[in-house]
């Protein structure tokens, strides 16, 4: 697979400590201090999306959500006036 081209680029401020702290860590890792930076950058960014996007269950909390999932649907009579009513975002 080829790796693909980097067009872009992201420019930050940073101290002299914080620069020369992540130049022995890319060393130390084998890596330039760009990739290295790039890629503690991307597994911060997963993480974060990560926690945002999946929760956890146990095993009893999963079998009640399944199984409310498999119950009918309620009729909510609001929702259902308000869904017959025209939309604000149509042409009238």
């Amino acid at each position: 697979m080829a790796t693909p081209t980097r067009d872009e680029y992201l420019q930050m401020r940073i101290t002299a400590d914080a620069k020369d702290h992540l130049r022995e860590a890319a060393r130390a890792s084998e890596q330039d201090l760009s990739t290295f930076v790039l890629q503690a950058a991307k597994k911060a960014a997963d993480e974060v999306l990560a926690e945002r996007w999946t929760f956890r269950l146990s095993d009893e909390d999963y079998d009640s959500f399944l199984a409310q999932l498999e119950e009918p649907a309620r009729t909510l009579p609001g929702l259902a006036a308000l869904a017959s009513e025209p939309s604000p975002f149509s042409d009238r």
